[in-house]
């Protein structure tokens, strides 16, 4: 009785004891057949009964258990016909009804699916068909994240992220004030954000205060469409980006056909070198005296790098006025510059002078996003499967659930 008692506390199986064990003699496998305690059948209403309607025999995957890698658990499983919702498979604590293993082993691994690791890796430990790791992680993600529009957060940061580079590109959505991803959607189009918005509801997005985007035509559509009353507060990451692509690049090989034979040779390679923060310039490639060089000898692209640089001071300031300021007197010296890229990348600037300048009354910048899309790239990188795009969401939006309920 003693060694009984032992298995059945052993096994676990809450209302069920142990009657046969059998194993293969490598021992690679062990199947495990239990039957029940009492006559007393559970269904999921709550209500219980003391006959059944019919039966069937099942056999599920448990967890692996001392030497054996695979455990089945074999047992009978009935249906009741219950007073308030008619035939019904009953309820058992440890097991869900049409699934093939227990819900500890489900939850062992939605667990390890919480770590940055394959699909394939967690198969061949649990030795599960990578389809089952996947489904049993997907319905834990499905289960346990908030849902979409479940948030009280004002500040909202959008960005892009590139599922397939050139081709299929998906929006992120974090609130600005944590961090916390709060939607992912396939596209970056304005149809890309409805869903958030329209879960949200008319109430939350009147109380979107500021929302941190790039300019993005598709973004700034859905923002007038939803939150027509929030403020845009453009970041210096993306219209620095635009500025080193399509003014300095641009003076680069219009300067470089230009110049004499031996100044295209000091022009030609150094796109990067343009393009680069002074503080990244690498010493031990001589990068600064290579830059030095550069700009001594053609005046354009000087002024263009030397106001590249300056275009940044506008998001140290704290003030408005000071920064508008600021913006107002660089704007006058590009226009003045006779530099063309220059400027027409200046006369667009001015229709968004006060989503930059916005900054100063909100803080936010899409450099939250630009994390998260960072981690985006590690996921695609060990390949969680995002050929299915709600789960690659999903995965999204896990990642940094565990960080903050961690943190």
């Amino acid at each position: 009785m003693a060694i009984q008692d032992y298995i059945d506390r052993l096994v676990g199986l809450q209302g069920f004891y142990v009657i046969k064990l059998r194993f293969r003699e490598d021992l690679s496998t062990l199947w495990i057949e239990v039957s029940r305690r009492e006559k007393q059948y559970r269904c999921t209403c709550g209500r219980t009964y003391r006959s059944c309607y019919d039966s069937r025999l099942r056999s599920v995957r448990d967890l692996s258990f001392g030497p054996f890698g695979r455990v089945w658990i074999e047992f009978s499983q009935c249906r009741i016909r219950c007073a308030t919702c008619g035939v019904r498979t009953e309820y058992l604590d440890w097991v869900e009804p049409r699934v093939g293993y227990t819900k500890r082993l489900a939850g062992a691994v939605a667990l390890a699916c919480r770590e940055i690791r394959s699909i394939k890796a967690i198969a061949q430990q649990f030795r599960l068909h990578w389809s089952v790791v996947k489904q049993i992680d997907k319905k834990a993600l499905q289960d346990d994240l908030p849902a979409v529009g479940d948030t009280e957060a004002t500040l909202l940061a959008i960005d892009e992220f590139a599922v397939k580079r050139g081709q299929d590109y998906g929006t992120t959505v974090a609130d600005g004030g944590t961090g916390q991803v709060l939607y992912v959607g396939k596209g970056r189009n304005a149809e890309a954000l409805d869903p958030f918005f329209e879960a949200l509801g008319p109430g939350k997005c009147s109380r979107i205060q500021a929302i941190a985007m790039d300019a993005w035509r598709g973004y700034a559509k859905a923002k007038r469409k939803h939150c027509p009353d929030a403020a845009t507060v453009y970041d210096p990451f993306h219209l620095l980006q635009i500025y080193a692509h399509k003014v300095i690049d641009r003076v680069r090989i219009d300067e470089c056909r230009k110049a004499s034979k031996d100044n295209k040779a000091i022009i030609r390679g150094t796109k990067y070198l343009l393009l680069k923060n002074r503080k990244n310039l690498l010493t031990d490639r001589d990068e600064p005296a290579r830059l030095r060089d550069l700009l001594a000898i053609n005046q354009r692209l000087n002024t263009a790098y030397i106001l590249k640089e300056d275009l940044k001071r506008v998001w140290i300031y704290k003030r408005k006025a000071w920064a508008a300021r600021w913006l107002n007197a660089w704007c006058q010296r590009a226009l003045d510059s006779g530099i063309k890229p220059l400027i027409r990348f200046t006369r667009k600037l001015l229709h968004h002078k006060e989503s930059i300048l916005a900054h100063c009354d909100y803080p936010i910048h899409t450099s939250i996003v630009e994390g998260i899309n960072n981690k985006i790239k590690v996921i695609k990188r060990i390949a969680f499967g995002f050929r299915d795009f709600d789960y690659f969401a999903l995965k999204i939006s896990g990642a940094f659930l565990s960080i903050h309920t961690s943190a």
